[in-house]
């Protein structure tokens, strides 16, 4: 059996360690399986106290405390090179936490892809968001368990010795290269900070054809904690695997019909061979709309943004977004086009915030119901007719021979009204679909001013 330890990265989240390592405690192990703990250096006393007192039950643990503090890039570097030392290593930072199955999962695919030349590494994390869109993705179900992608996972990630070897034989001719101006990679990549080890393993995977290879059904999820690099975020949960698989469905990468470039978009040649639309011509594939102008280095592209003519024409309801194209779904949201004739309005950025505010969107990624709008309509209809009321209440008032007590209790009856309307908005504009969605038309501080009226 091929000798891969598990490897946890820490710096100072001394509960989110705490976390993954219970649940690296539930996994399933058919063999001696060894722990490796690496602490940057200056990481809090509670992360090394956690470390230490943490018994590990399936073999040899091992901490590396280093003197000094890495950064997250010299750190993640730090720890693929330990694949010198083992078959490979299975790497997790921190704020991950991992199904039962997980090392069932990463050794049968070990098996399975460990001479396939074209990847760079397995992923056992389900990736389920475009970050370069800000729009949930969604792999292409082929049959098999597996999907690939010419994007790194840095949520759960195995490297062989021949993947790591590689990229760094490629890392040390390349590693001083500034990647904010390349424009081969999506916007955000660019923007990510000098820090970020993945945006170098990106562009070594596309300039050597390389893929990760992630499973449809994750084997860890991310908890997001608030650390040195970001904030708190619950965007990368994903749903776990708790039950064990005996056999998997792997597909050799040069016939899956899932693959995926770093854009989240489907390659043409799956595309050619699923659809009679694109036989015989060259064409890119932009359907989430954010490659830019200079990447359409084809005669055609199929694209979300707008054409002023087109080859063809395909509606949006069916996930994920391709199958649209595959299936011959009628419609005008994704064009077929000459790459001339597409639409240069705006820039990428700003397409690509309008998109993913545009409650068409939502409806269409997230799978939302029309049941939020429609409340929100609801609520706005109560509150005009609540201000309407008070109007004429008021009118009422002026010289009303009501007495003080009949008064009173049309100003109660009044304050309900406006308390519930306040209460339903509240619970609209908190729920995640709205706040992704438009503004709120009529914002809370009428609703002030109204009870200032009445009062």
């Amino acid at each position: 059996m091929m000798n891969i330890p598990v490897v946890v990265a820490a710096f100072n989240r001394g509960s989110a360690l705490k976390r993954l390592l219970s649940s690296l405690l539930t996994a399933q192990y058919v063999d001696i399986v060894k722990l490796i703990i690496s602490i940057d250096g200056g990481g809090s006393s509670e992360v090394i106290q956690v470390a230490e007192q943490f018994e590990w039950p399936y073999g040899e643990k091992e901490i590396v405390l280093h003197s000094e503090n890495l950064g997250l890039r010299k750190h993640v570097l730090f720890c693929g090179g330990l694949t010198k030392l083992y078959d490979g290593i299975i790497l997790l930072e921190d704020d991950l936490f991992v199904s039962p199955s997980f090392y069932h999962y990463a050794i049968n695919a070990t098996e399975y892809y460990k001479d396939c030349s074209n990847l760079s590494g397995i992923a056992l994390y389900s990736l389920r968001y475009n970050e370069s869109a800000s729009l949930p993705f969604y792999p292409l179900n082929d049959g098999s368990d597996v999907f690939f992608m010419q994007l790194p996972c840095s949520w759960g990630q195995l490297w062989l010795k021949k993947h790591w070897l590689e990229f760094e034989d490629w890392y040390e001719a390349n590693g001083d290269l500034i990647l904010q101006d390349d424009h081969s990679l999506p916007n955000n990549v660019r923007r990510w900070p000098d820090t970020s080890w993945k945006k170098y393993f990106i562009k070594y995977m596309i300039e050597n054809d390389k893929y990760f290879v992630y499973p449809r059904c994750s084997y860890t999820t991310n908890f997001g904690d608030s650390g040195q690099h970001h904030k708190w975020t619950k965007l990368f949960q994903v749903p776990l695997v708790y039950g064990e698989k005996k056999i998997f469905d792997f597909v050799d990468c040069q016939q899956s019909m899932a693959k995926y470039d770093v854009f989240c978009e489907i390659l043409p040649d799956s595309l050619s061979q699923l659809s009679k639309d694109f036989k015989g011509i060259e064409f890119v594939v932009d359907l989430y709309g954010a490659k830019e102008k200079h990447l359409f280095n084809k005669e055609y592209v199929l694209t979300s943004k707008p054409c002023s003519q087109y080859r063809a024409t395909y509606g949006k309801h069916l996930l994920p977004i391709e199958c649209n194209v595959i299936s011959g779904i009628p419609g005008k949201e994704l064009f077929l086009s000459r790459n001339e004739h597409v639409s240069e309005a705006v820039s990428v950025d700003i397409y690509l915030e309008r998109q993913c505010c545009n409650a068409d969107e939502q409806l269409f990624f997230y799978n939302i119901d029309y049941i939020h709008f429609y409340n929100l309509n609801e609520c706005r209809r109560k509150y005009q007719e609540a201000q309407l009321r008070s109007e004429r209440i008021e009118e009422k008032f002026r010289g009303s021979k009501l007495t003080i007590q009949e008064m009173d209790q049309k100003l109660r009856e009044m304050d309900q009204k406006l308390c519930e309307a306040q209460m339903s908005i509240e619970t609209i504009r908190n729920s995640y679909s709205y706040k992704i969605g438009s503004k709120v038309v009529f914002p809370l501080s009428l609703l002030k001013k109204l009870y200032r009226k009445i009062y």
